[in-house]
């Protein structure tokens, strides 16, 4: 096993395909905790002698919630917030496996470059799809995929969700579920009533029967637990992301429940935000005396929630807290959960010395 210092040894940075997505986090509109100057110029002559798949922890810590959840309650569904190239392996896991396999047979890798010497590496297929990790999630959500006509590639099974700080056309993508941002100061925090045209009256019994969302995550503009049920209550949205506490006060079955109807009578889907590579100082979990680096998998403050450290997520003391965390949203009675945090592997790779 890697030394704990050896992993946050940089060499270079490799900014075209390493950079971390400053948009990529929950409030991805601010940086509460941007890369430092001496992070970002990280360079030194040790090599580990084994580097961690930070990708595969994080599809892991996916995969082993999701089987958790759907074992209780099979309609239970994931949906994943960024993260989209975990959807398949590419070119920085090959390198990775080189790197690996260099070290442990004892091949040079002193030299201009740690990566593969393969002339027909960019030629490549670094496409397959990761079915073990697919088949545990239901869909994902990305920012402003319309606003910035993103590229990403997103299983045609999959629902892809959008939250979006532009102004967009009236079934611009109808085969996604957008929800506009129309007041970054009140994000997550307010919900918006109107939901254009789109307000279904059906009952919704899966993902894909959904025509709208929201996400109210942030309970502190509500003075009392009944004025925050009273905003659901009066609302026609098909799914509602909401955190599983209501001002670090857990929410109760019957809370969960009475949420389940749109304000037409129809039913509607209740999923629960967690962050799953995220300690925050405000949760039932934190104990006396934890900071940055004590315990030693508390890394570093979140790059876009001022109350986030980001872990290693691999951690077997985080993986227990957030088993805890989650199977107490499964038991709430959640329909489904909603996963942020996903894009931290980034954070480790951009820190790694390949190159």
């Amino acid at each position: 096993m890697l030394h704990k210092n050896s992993i946050l040894i940089g060499l270079s940075i490799i900014s075209n395909l390493l950079a971390f997505n400053a948009n990529a986090g929950l409030y991805g509109f601010t940086q509460a905790n941007p890369y430092t100057k001496q992070e970002l110029n990280s360079q030194s002559v040790d090599f580990p002698e084994y580097i961690l798949n930070y990708r595969d922890l994080m599809r892991e810590n996916v995969i082993m919630l999701s089987d958790f959840a759907k074992q209780k309650n099979p309609r239970f569904e994931i949906l994943v917030h960024e993260g989209s190239p975990l959807l398949q392996d590419d070119i920085w896991e090959y390198h990775l496996n080189d790197y690996n396999h260099s070290r442990k047979y004892g091949y040079s890798i002193d030299n201009d470059s740690l990566l593969s010497n393969d002339e027909n590496i960019h030629s490549k297929n670094f496409k397959n799809l990761k079915e073990d990790y697919i088949k545990k999630i239901d869909g994902v959500v990305l920012n402003n995929y319309l606003c910035e006509q993103r590229s990403d590639k997103i299983p045609a099974n999959k629902q892809l969700i959008s939250i979006e700080t532009c102004t967009l056309s009236k079934n611009s993508a109808p085969q996604i579920i957008s929800y506009q941002i129309q007041d970054e100061a009140s994000a997550f925090k307010k919900l918006k009533h109107n939901t254009n045209d789109k307000i279904n009256a059906d009952n919704i019994e899966k993902l894909s029967n959904a025509k709208n969302i929201a996400f109210l995550l942030d309970t502190s503009k509500f003075k009392t637990k009944y004025d925050f049920l009273k905003e659901i209550d009066n609302s026609n949205f098909d799914i509602i992301v909401i955190s599983p506490f209501f001002q670090q006060k857990p929410l109760t079955k019957e809370d969960i429940n009475h949420l389940k109807y749109k304000k037409n009578g129809a039913l509607r889907k209740v999923y629960a935000g967690i962050n799953i590579s995220e300690a925050d100082s405000t949760k039932f979990y934190w104990q006396k005396g934890w900071k940055i680096g004590s315990p030693e998998w508390l890394k570093r403050a979140s790059f876009v929630d001022s109350q986030g450290i980001i872990t290693q997520y691999w951690h077997p003391q985080w993986q227990k807290l957030l088993s805890k965390h989650f199977k107490g949203i499964v038991d709430l009675g959640f329909d489904g959960a909603f996963l942020s945090g996903v894009e931290n592997y980034e954070y480790y790779e951009k820190l790694t010395p390949l190159e």
